[in-house]
């Protein structure tokens, strides 16, 4: 399988889990697979065979030329974007639990989940502006 494949399978199979949250969070499969975590943890075991299997040598991560270095391997690339789709979708699901305990509409949540896929931290940002004034108190994961 090339880098390529499993980018387009890793975010079809993020995309999925996205959309059941937003469309049918409260469905069977949306509560049995995404929102009880299974979706990101499969993202995660990917990301770790990724790592095991194509990463060679030590990481640098205390410069930006040494990351620059470390993402010039596609898979480890892959691995990075790997790890974007399981947390920011870790933290959607958050988002999605909170929006319910809080009665926040699914209406206003929508836009919070779109950016926190898109844009992770300023999705999590919204959702805590959203939070905060409908009277939630700071972040309580």
């Amino acid at each position: 399988m090339t880098p390529e494949l499993t980018f387009k399978l890793a975010s079809n199979f993020a995309l999925i889990g996205w959309l059941l949250l937003a469309g049918l969070p409260n469905a069977r499969v949306t509560k049995l697979l995404v929102r009880n975590g299974v979706w990101p943890l499969l993202l995660s075991g990917l990301y770790l065979l990724i790592l095991a299997l194509h990463a060679r040598g030590g990481f640098d991560f205390g410069s930006l030329e040494g990351v620059t270095k470390l993402f010039s391997n596609p898979w480890v690339l892959l691995a990075g974007w790997v790890h974007y789709l399981a947390f920011d979708l870790f933290v959607g699901i958050w988002e999605t639990k909170e929006a319910e305990a809080l009665g926040i509409s699914r209406w206003i949540l929508i836009p919070c989940l779109f950016f926190t896929l898109m844009f992770g931290p300023i999705g999590y940002l919204l959702f805590q502006i959203v939070r905060w004034k409908k009277g939630g108190s700071h972040a309580s994961i």
